[in-house]
């Protein structure tokens, strides 16, 4: 903490910002002590003691140094924050529309900041069917910002949400990024016509959504009990 303010601006710009010029897609920026939207990331994780953390696609590390460093700041035990990134594997017309991630490289200072991330260099859907599910994995906070073409995105969508709890929330980036070909709007107003899920779009940069399950009233007070859960009905 700074003697001015809750935020500790120097620790933001080496750490949570440092050599990441994605973050700017974020309402943030290379260096900067502004977090934009990654205040949304880390209190999300925060706020909901979220032991498992899951970013799907990652440009410079931002989303998932902030779900770590929420949890580090908790002192959660057995924390864990994975990042699954295939970019490098993918067709390379799709790499030249949306890039690579520049964080690859072990003395990276994403890698060396944060080197208790779980790293999955894996296309999201193999990461899924080889990773996680034999492991039985649930997720309480998942954000979503791998492949943007609406087939990526849908089917991150279908795939990891029934990993991710009835109390569990989901973030998408890129949810007002109206450029073609990016398909994530579309996919946020398909979720939002479902009916079974409640979205708050939040136009900071490139647009983020929070997304999560609708409970009855019962099931809101069920889940507001100390230790209370709600029934699960993922998918």
């Amino acid at each position: 903490m700074t003697a001015d303010g809750l935020l500790d601006t120097p620790f933001i710009r080496s750490m949570l910002t440092a050599d990441d010029p994605w973050c700017s897609s974020h309402g943030s920026g290379k260096g900067s002590s502004d977090l934009g939207a990654g205040i949304l990331y880390y209190g999300l994780a925060y706020a909901l003691k979220a032991k498992t953390c899951v970013c799907l696609g990652s440009g410079g590390g931002f989303v998932p140094r902030l779900m770590r460093q929420a949890q580090r700041d908790l002192g959660l035990p057995a924390a864990r924050t994975i990042l699954v990134d295939g970019a490098q594997q993918v067709q390379q017309e799709r790499k030249d529309i949306w890039g690579s991630p520049d964080w690859i490289e072990e003395d990276s200072t994403f890698r060396r900041n944060y080197p208790d991330i779980e790293i999955v260099l894996k296309l999201t859907e193999d990461a899924f069917n080889e990773v996680f599910v034999p492991a039985d994995t649930t997720i309480d906070f998942l954000h979503i910002d791998a492949d943007h073409h609406y087939d990526g995105a849908a089917g991150d969508w279908e795939l990891y949400r029934s990993l991710v709890p009835d109390t569990g929330v989901i973030t998408l980036h890129d949810t007002t990024n109206y450029r073609e070909p990016c398909g994530v709007p579309k996919l946020i107003d398909e979720i939002r016509q479902r009916g079974d899920y409640e979205v708050i779009n939040m136009p900071i940069a490139y647009g983020t959504a929070i997304v999560k399950k609708i409970l009855s009233r019962e099931e809101n007070i069920a889940v507001s009990r100390p230790g209370g859960s709600a029934p699960d009905r993922r998918r």
